[in-house]
């Protein structure tokens, strides 16, 4: 599964390291470049929801394999890009594969885990799509100068897709449990799941937590860019930036208990905040610390927000794939939005200032969203009981 989510995130960030040369001979504007880097995030939205339906009736083997058919295709179109419409078909297609391996790492932890390891299994998942994003930015720029020919990228990236797709057809196993959940009628679930209080607030905050998280990774070369760096080096910061995060990832994860997760929200979204306006008003090595402060940060908001629907008692194993194409679903209007918003601004103003400023706002609202998380379901619980 971590191979798969590492692909994820090799697709995911193929085209940001590259962007001034996708612009450059796509003739592409920077708020055409915005919205291809956020448009999978926009499919998500409406495919979310149903492929976390999907997961929790299916068998994992099976729908994971069909997401990395899709990441798969999605991939090779991209090489066959000739204009911003096609690129744009090809980037979409990747927003009906990349949500069942969003939702399938959740419920695979759920499933397969106890509570006390579910919090380092999720650390552990989670740094594949940050390990992918680590090998795109850091070879994505290279290839494509190397062989002076971006389109190699889709052909190297689709040979690893292809070599883990049989890796995952041969290796994966399904747990008996894990075949189908009781309850089929798919929109009472929703309706049932839309009533917890912790899911409405987690998928609020997931609108900030993506826009934050994507709107960073989508244009952080082009930050260092216009800060004279040159695209390689922009990659290679980029791509250490984010191997580093994977440390504070596990950390984070495995070291906050499920009465410390909201704690550990807050404290994240206050020095993302800061940081944010790091990147907005500082130049030089105080913008990279900035730059570096967000980054290694921002990446445990994701499985933090699914730790606490996964563990919620009216959730558990087999309503995580439901609750976490919910929560994607959302997250998703932050993960296009962010990109597409700040490359908009950016053609605005010749400037990423305003857009991070926006981002710092997002933070400290995100702080009082969850200050009104419980730690635990148990007053939900006991206020169910009371009614």
């Amino acid at each position: 599964m971590w191979s798969v989510y590492t692909c994820f995130g090799m697709v995911s960030g193929s085209l940001s390291p590259i962007s001034p040369i996708l612009i450059n001979e796509l003739n592409l504007t920077y708020t055409q470049m915005g919205f291809i880097l956020g448009f999978w995030q926009f499919i998500y939205i409406f495919t979310a929801m149903p492929t976390g339906s999907i997961i929790d009736k299916w068998k994992l083997k099976k729908s994971i394999m069909i997401g990395i058919v899709v990441m798969f295709i999605s991939m090779i179109a991209r090489g066959l890009s000739v204009n911003f419409m096609s690129l744009l078909i090809s980037v979409g297609i990747f927003g009906f594969g990349g949500p069942i391996a969003s939702s399938g790492s959740p419920k695979l932890v759920a499933t397969w885990f106890k509570q006390k390891d579910r919090g380092l299994a999720s650390g552990i998942y989670a740094t594949g799509p940050v390990a992918g994003n680590a090998i795109a930015f850091a070879t994505a720029a290279n290839i494509a100068i190397h062989f002076n020919n971006w389109r190699m990228i889709s052909v190297i990236y689709g040979m690893i897709l292809f070599i883990v797709m049989i890796f995952w057809a041969v290796f994966s196993k399904d747990k008996n449990q894990n075949n189908i959940n009781p309850n089929p009628d798919i929109n009472t679930s929703y309706k049932d799941l839309f009533k917890i209080k912790t899911v409405k607030i987690i998928m609020v905050l997931s609108i900030i937590f993506f826009f934050i998280s994507h709107s960073l990774g989508a244009w952080t070369p082009s930050i260092l860019i216009d800060q004279n760096f040159s695209i390689t080096n922009a990659g290679y910061i980029s791509s250490i930036f984010t191997l580093i995060s994977l440390i504070s990832l596990i950390l984070i994860t495995s070291l906050f208990p499920k009465n410390k997760r909201k704690e550990a929200m807050i404290y994240i979204l206050f020095l993302c905040g800061v940081a944010s306006l790091g990147i907005a008003f500082l130049t030089g090595y105080k913008l990279v610390f900035s730059l570096l402060i967000v980054t290694v940060f921002k990446i445990a908001l994701m499985p933090l927000s699914t730790l606490i629907l996964m563990e919620h008692n009216e959730i558990g194993p087999k309503k995580i794939g439901t609750a976490a194409g919910m929560f994607f679903a959302s997250a998703e209007i932050g993960g296009f939005g962010g990109p597409f918003i700040i490359g908009l601004l950016r053609e605005i103003t010749n400037s990423h200032q305003i857009g991070f400023i926006l981002s710092s706002i997002l933070c400290f609202i995100g702080i009082v969203f969850a200050f009104n998380l419980d730690n635990s379901d148990k007053h939900e619980v006991s206020r169910a009981i009371k009614k």
